[in-house]
């Protein structure tokens, strides 16, 4: 690493240590090539000054160079090498002064490399990061003023010298000026549009190059004439450039890395004013210096026009350019401002979200995943970005074998556009360990073009959750098994002394016993219901699978509920009969449908009628039961099959019954394959639908459970 720049104060003594050594320099030099020195002095007194000022020069470049960091330490590098090239050009001369005899003599060869190398480094001053565009521009400027002021030259000096027989030599009387002119122009443009703490530096430097490039253009005149020698005042010239050199590399260093460059209101508009203004002076110095007349003023008129109005067309379209990418800069930087608050917001909902979150792309790959997620999972954020999700940490089944990935809700978000909401399944931590988590899936859409371009998915561990509710279970399952048998006896008791066993009770007494029975009863069936749902839960609950009939089934759960219905003035009616059999629970299925029945009584107005029917529909059997009663809003079709649930608060306390029925119906139906489901309007009534699987023509000998061939949405339709 280079060593760093001295102090502050330090600078400013070497800075002026720096001006009192080139101003004394430059005076000395000044004063004897102004005194009467002879010829051959005067010659070695320009050679003395070239060489101490350029070893001057090249010295602080050096310094300068080990100071600075990046593309300052380049481009003091490079000002160095040049100077050091450009000296051994002098040295060659004195030397060798073969060397700088011939067409293209090779003193000359050395101060055009020299001066590209002192253009090459004026790329990297401002440690900008330029596009190769605006190197373009500022090159394509320096050639043409050069080119303009070699137009000139040739027109008031070159010209007349041939005319004479002069001979004008390449390198020394075209080339090399217009390098200087190149250098000292992309110098000047580089300043203009420089802010910061190279300013002042690049200044001196552009005027070292102009003060050398104004030097190189009156040598290639003396060339041109003929004269070659050294010994005037115009090597001051030289001498000044070098000092000038020297000088900014000794600036001051105010930071060590340089910001961006600020764009110059105007820099553009000034440039073009520039190139074209000299382009034109250029154009008419060539076309007048031809002679005098109405024709050639004519012509100079019309070059005047031609040059003159494509430099306002350029100055024009620049100052358009200028404002069209101000504007879209403002507009990117609001943009990229707004998208930056965006991203902040969306990364501070992410990680505040309890809930695990995760996206992947249309190949199940995950492309991001919130901190809650990746801890739950036990991975860090970084480790699940790109892997596959399925494979990763989705459970197998509990036989072990791994669950298709066509089959996963992940594909199918992605692939067919199916949200999933609530499933639930099993994931597997880092360490190995599963969880249950219920998760809900849905494809991530495009909403310009519609596209699917992955999916999300949102998890939840409900461990905690599934051992509140198997703590549950069994408290209730306990609570149930230990309050049946003092209830029969309570029971059995009640019944003993509403009976007159021991006696007629007074009225009083007897209507209080009559109702402590009823409690009881209602107690008791409600213990009941609890065991059954356990049972069904747990997947305990036995069943005989066999062929039964569908009117049987009917017939025998209308005498059932004949007293409820009577009781409550509701006539119950069967529709034609369905000579169907179905694969069924005899037991089970009775008491699903006496549930269903006495709920259908329950809610019917005095009078009304409850209907009981059944038809066949493909391989599946659908049992309905239709009331007139007060109907379910649409909302509660599916909440009314939880446990408790009820339309009304004041339906348990009025109507009785445990708030279980409907939840034992489903899961006994569930267990046979079939499925259950109401229908229903406000107002009007409600239908309760039964769907099982039809018993084949010759059935089989009774069977176990008949829960794989479930009557799915093809076999029982939605609706009646």
């Amino acid at each position: 690493m280079p060593p760093g720049p001295p102090a502050a104060r330090r600078q400013r003594q070497l800075l002026a240590v720096a001006v009192v050594v080139g101003s004394g320099l430059f005076l000395t030099f000044w004063a004897l090539l102004a005194s009467d020195l002879s010829g051959g002095a005067r010659a070695t007194v320009s050679a003395t000054g070239l060489l101490t000022a350029g070893v001057l020069a090249v010295a602080s470049g050096a310094v300068r160079a080990r100071w600075s960091t990046g593309g300052r330490r380049r481009a003091w590098g490079l000002l160095a090498l040049a100077g050091v090239v450009a000296l051994s050009s002098n040295v060659l001369n004195e030397a060798f002064p073969e060397a700088a005899i011939g067409e293209t003599p090779v003193t000359d060869l050395v101060i055009a490399a020299a001066l590209v190398l002192s253009i090459t480094s004026l790329a990297y001053f401002t440690q900008v990061t330029r596009r190769p565009v605006d190197l373009a521009v500022m090159a394509l400027d320096g050639l043409i003023l050069g080119s303009a002021v070699l137009m000139i030259a040739a027109s008031r000096v070159y010209d007349p010298l041939a005319a004479t027989g002069g001979d004008v030599p390449l390198f020394a009387g075209l080339v090399i000026p217009a390098l200087d002119v190149v250098l000292a122009t992309v110098a000047l443009v580089l300043l203009r549009r420089t802010r910061g703490p190279d300013r002042l530096a690049l200044g001196l430097v552009a005027a070292g190059f102009i003060v050398y490039t104004m030097t190189d253009l009156g040598w290639a005149v003396r060339v041109a004439g003929g004269d070659e020698s050294l010994g005037t005042q115009l090597d001051l010239g030289w001498i000044a450039g070098y000092l000038l050199l020297g000088l900014a590399a000794w600036w001051p260093v105010r930071v060590r890395d340089v910001p961006r460059e600020v764009s110059v209101a105007g820099a553009e508009d000034w440039d073009t004013a520039v190139v074209f203004g000299v382009l034109l002076v250029a154009v008419l110095v060539e076309v007048m210096g031809e002679g005098a007349g109405g024709l050639l003023t004519l012509e100079a008129a019309l070059w005047l026009f031609l040059i003159g109005g494509a430099g306002v067309r350029q100055g024009l379209i620049a100052r358009e350019n200028r404002h069209l990418r101000r504007h879209l800069e403002v507009q990117v930087r609001e943009r990229t401002a707004d998208l930056r608050q965006m991203g902040r917001e969306t990364e501070v909902l992410l990680s505040s979200v309890a809930d695990g979150i995760y996206g992947v792309d249309t190949e199940g790959r995950v492309t991001f995943v919130n901190p809650s997620g990746a801890a739950m999972l036990g991975y860090a954020v970084d480790e699940l970005t790109g892997c596959l999700a399925h494979d990763v940490f989705h459970a197998a089944a509990d036989d072990g074998v791994p669950f298709p990935a066509e089959d996963c809700y992940i594909t199918e978000a992605v692939r067919y556009r199916i949200v999933s909401n609530g499933e639930e399944d099993h994931y597997v931590r880092a360490d190995g360990a599963t969880f249950p988590v219920e998760i809900t899936a849905s494809p991530l859409v495009d909403s310009e073009t519609g596209d699917v371009r992955g999916g999300v998915v949102v998890f939840r561990d409900v461990t905690q959750r599934r051992e509140v509710e198997r703590v549950k279970n069994e408290f209730l399952s306990v609570v149930s098994h230990e309050l049946r048998t003092p209830l029969t006896s309570i029971r059995g008791s009640l019944g003993l002394l509403a009976g007159g066993v021991l006696g007629d009770l007074p009225e009083p007494a007897g209507a209080m016993v009559d109702r402590a029975l009823q409690s009881s009863e209602r107690l008791t069936r409600m213990i009941n219901d609890i065991l059954d749902l356990e049972r069904i839960e747990s997947g305990s609950l036995a069943l005989e699978v066999q062929p039964q009939d569908v009117d049987g089934l009917l017939a025998i759960a209308d005498r059932e509920m004949a007293g409820l219905a009577a009781s409550r003035d509701v006539r119950l009616v069967r529709a034609a009969g369905c000579p169907a059999q179905v694969m069924a629970d005899h037991d089970r299925i009775v008491q699903s449908l006496t549930n269903l029945i006495g709920n259908a009584v329950k809610f019917s107005p005095p009078g009304s009628v409850v209907e009981l029917g059944a038809r066949q529909e493909g391989d599946a059997i659908v049992m309905s039961v239709v009331d007139r009663g007060r109907g379910i809003p649409a909302d509660r079709l599916e909440t009314i099959f939880d446990r408790f649930e009820q339309v009304d608060s004041s339906d348990m306390r009025q109507q009785g019954g445990s708030g279980l029925g409907l939840a034992i119906c489903r899961g006994i139906v569930e267990r046979h394959g079939g499925r259950v489901w109401l229908e229903s309007e406000l107002g009007v009534g409600t239908t309760a639908l039964l769907a099982l699987r039809a018993a084949p023509a010759a059935s089989a000998a009774p069977g176990s459970v008949a829960g794989s061939d479930q009557v799915g949405p093809a076999a029982v339709p939605a609706s009646t």
